[in-house]
């Protein structure tokens, strides 16, 4: 069996060492990533079943060439890179899986092909879209969903530094500017990042957090999925984008002052795109590896009816994270899910969000396997 993973960037390297560790009856994991040091690094934990290659995803050759032979592609790239990547899965009828490229819309081209495709399969969107599944299922009718995404870190050898990010610079760039999107009453509405501030105390050991509303694409499949139970409700917030406030609010600075921005600008007779400018600065600094730890939490709240009495019900996923073992409950579900579309577990062909085609209680499984701590708590309408 030959799972091939494209990008060996923080996710990516951990989705390589989750397939490694728990799937021994996977033969070859083949990783490829524009940065061969980084592909290296990725596959030091067995280099017997792991192999680095150097690869351009905007080439399709090179990419149609590590497809050969694969039983499943696990892309961890950017997801403004997804679409031609998926071209050439369909083309070489390689199953697909990524963690956030939201490309429902080629669904029926999945179908045609006859190939498995499994989108959006991360934490958020993914773990947090199963924890709903869980709830919504229980009920008769549910009346919202509420989904949280927070962290905290106990330690951090780094907390000097002028800026700090946890995943993606692009997607966090992109998170600062985007117009969030709520369901409500049977709509989709827009409403500005930052905006719906909350603070709400959440199981130990995360604790008090200030949340708010960014753009997530589980609100809409989660919408998709479950309006036939009467939904009303559902939205997205995160907190400082895993980040302590301070840290996390630097980045709303960034978008503030426009240096998230891709619209170009003209600066003494030169027109140049502020968000390019600021990320090749961001590259120019020298690397510095960070050290910290603590934990990571999702979080999905439904309300809703359950044999005729009003019940609200929370489902929580918390793992212990440190920056060797990066986010667990992102890396490990694309490695769960790539590894039974290798199988032939899943084999559907379409593109589908996770709700749509995982069965909960074997997924909830895995993530035990994994020392992800689950845990369930209702609410009920006594009188």
């Amino acid at each position: 069996m030959k799972i091939v993973v494209l990008g060996a960037g923080n996710v990516g390297r951990h989705i390589v060492e989750d397939l490694l560790c728990y799937y021994p009856d996977v033969d070859e994991v083949v990783v490829g990533d524009i940065s061969l040091k980084a592909a290296e690094e990725a596959v030091k934990r067995d280099l017997s079943r792991a192999k680095a290659l150097k690869i351009d995803v905007t080439k399709k050759d090179q990419v149609r060439s590590i497809l050969k032979g694969a039983d499943s592609l696990i892309n961890a790239t950017f997801y403004r890179y997804a679409i031609d990547i998926i071209n050439v899965a369909l083309e070489k009828h390689v199953p697909y899986i990524d963690l956030g490229s939201s490309l429902y819309n080629m669904h029926k081209m999945f179908e045609e092909a006859g190939v498995p495709g499994v989108i959006d399969a991360g934490g958020a969107p993914g773990v947090i879209n199963m924890l709903s599944k869980y709830l919504v299922e229980k009920m008769d009718t549910a009346e919202y969903i509420h989904l949280y995404d927070v962290a905290v870190e106990e330690e951090a050898s780094c907390k000097s530094f002028p800026l700090r990010w946890k995943y993606s610079v692009e997607t966090m760039l992109d998170e600062v500017v985007m117009d969030a999107v709520v369901y409500r009453g049977g709509k989709f509405v827009k409403v500005p990042p930052f905006s719906g501030l909350e603070e709400r105390v959440f199981p130990d050991p995360i604790g008090k957090n200030k949340v708010f509303h960014i753009y997530h694409p589980e609100v809409k499949t989660l919408a998709w999925a479950y309006g036939d139970k009467g939904l009303n409700e559902v939205w997205y917030k995160i907190d400082s984008f895993n980040l302590p406030w301070e840290d996390g609010m630097k980045w709303k600075f960034l978008a503030d002052i426009g240096l998230a921005r891709n619209e170009l600008v003209e600066v003494e007779g030169v027109r140049i795109s502020p968000r390019k400018l600021f990320l090749k600065l961001l590259r120019s600094l020298p690397e510095v590896e960070e050290v910290w730890e603590g934990y990571e939490m999702l979080q999905s709240v439904v309300k809703g009816l359950y044999n005729g009495q009003e019940v609200v019900a929370e489902a929580t996923a918390i793992s212990h994270v440190t920056s060797e073992t990066g986010s667990i409950l992102t890396s490990s579900p694309a490695a769960i899910v790539g590894y039974w579309l290798a199988k032939g577990i899943l084999d559907k062909p379409g593109a589908y969000p996770v709700e749509q085609v995982l069965d909960t209680e074997l997924f909830f499984k895995e993530l035990l396997r994994r020392d992800v701590k689950l845990f369930y708590r209702e609410s009920r309408d006594l009188m």
